[in-house]
């Protein structure tokens, strides 16, 4: 009878969680923004923490001062910088087409190279650019919300952690509560220190690349440099992703100088693998390049866009979770039991 009862329990428990994961796929968009949101909250109170630990001023006091403080330093570059970037970029508007003609020809000239432009050309007709155009204007919009969103939720979040921490852990069986209590807090942790590393790894590959164009004297050097600082947060493809444009605009000053300017990329990102991500993963979490490549075409698949910019913090998270609730509070436990 005890073996029956325990068997339904089991059934039951399979089939609430399958609802669960049903429920969080229908509302994945709201999930993905929520994480966004702790996203955003760990990195304000990973610069307000030690802040608040040498003025000894209170933890909402130092989140204050940090968000004034990076509202000044993003008013301040958009007052000195924004000009020319939004120059540069509708630069680059004009570049990009104008380097893919000049491929398009380059390529023409070529049998091969023919017969693989005119398969693209068939592949893309007017009606399906105008509705990819149509999607994009509309991925922009929502996105422009989503940002807002988070910014909001990354405020609340950041000013009484606590107060959601308890509410989510009251979900919990007591029993359980003090050992997933703890595993958050060692995930979010984690998740920090990962966030800190990542940052300090974008202002020096972008700072890399903007000096690396500027050398060869590409006129979008700026802009370079900001699109590859912001695309290295997402690991492995950003760095794929920032090279492309790069390549596309030296082509227009010619093929020796695009060829330049694919080593200076393939050099940089040489550094970002050996030397830079490294250096500031020693004091933080560590991924394996397959674990970080796999969580972002998986993110991906999933939840398009923001699946591929949050994949690997989502990942530092879930790995931090499984290793105290399963490997260590399971796996290791049961191993120390006697035989």
């Amino acid at each position: 009878m005890a073996e029956n009862k325990n068997g339904v329990r089991y059934i039951l428990i399979a089939l609430c969680l399958v609802a669960l994961a049903v429920i969080l796929w229908k509302i994945s968009g709201v999930v993905t923004v929520a994480f966004g949101g702790i996203v955003g909250a760990a990195v304000l109170r990973g610069l307000a923490l030690p802040l608040s630990r040498r003025t000894k001023l209170s933890e909402g006091w130092s989140i204050t001062i940090v968000l004034i403080g990076l509202i000044v330093i993003f008013g301040l570059t958009g007052y000195l910088f924004g000009q020319q970037i939004a120059d540069q970029t509708t630069q680059l508007e004009r570049l990009v087409p104008q380097a893919v003609r000049d491929i398009t020809t380059s390529l023409q000239k070529s049998k091969l190279g023919s017969t693989l432009v005119e398969r693209v050309k068939q592949s893309a007709d007017d009606s399906s650019v105008l509705s990819h155009l149509g999607l994009a204007a509309g991925a922009l919009v929502g996105g422009i919300a989503d940002a807002l969103l988070i910014f909001f939720l990354s405020v609340y979040f950041a000013y009484n952690p606590r107060e959601y921490l308890d509410g989510f852990l009251r979900l919990v069986p007591p029993r359980y509560r003090r050992r997933v209590e703890s595993a958050l807090v060692d995930s979010g942790e984690a998740l920090l220190k990962w966030l800190l590393a990542q940052l300090s790894a974008m202002v020096v590959i972008g700072l890399l690349v903007g000096t690396g164009m500027a050398f060869l004297g590409l006129p979008l050097a700026l802009l370079l440099g900001v699109v590859a600082g912001l695309l290295e947060f997402i690991p492995v493809v950003g760095a794929l992703l920032f090279t492309i444009p790069g390549v596309l605009v030296a082509f227009t000053q010619g093929p020796e100088t695009a060829l330049y300017a694919l080593l200076i990329y393939v050099g940089v990102q040489q550094l970002e693998s050996n030397v830079v991500i490294p250096l500031f993963q020693r004091w933080a979490v560590r991924l394996p390049p397959a674990i970080t490549l796999l969580s972002v075409v998986i993110g991906g698949i999933l939840l398009s866009a923001p699946g591929v910019v949050f994949a690997t913090p989502l990942t530092v998270v879930v790995m931090t979770l499984v290793k105290h609730l399963y490997v260590e509070d399971m796996l290791e436990h049961q191993r120390r039991k006697p035989v």
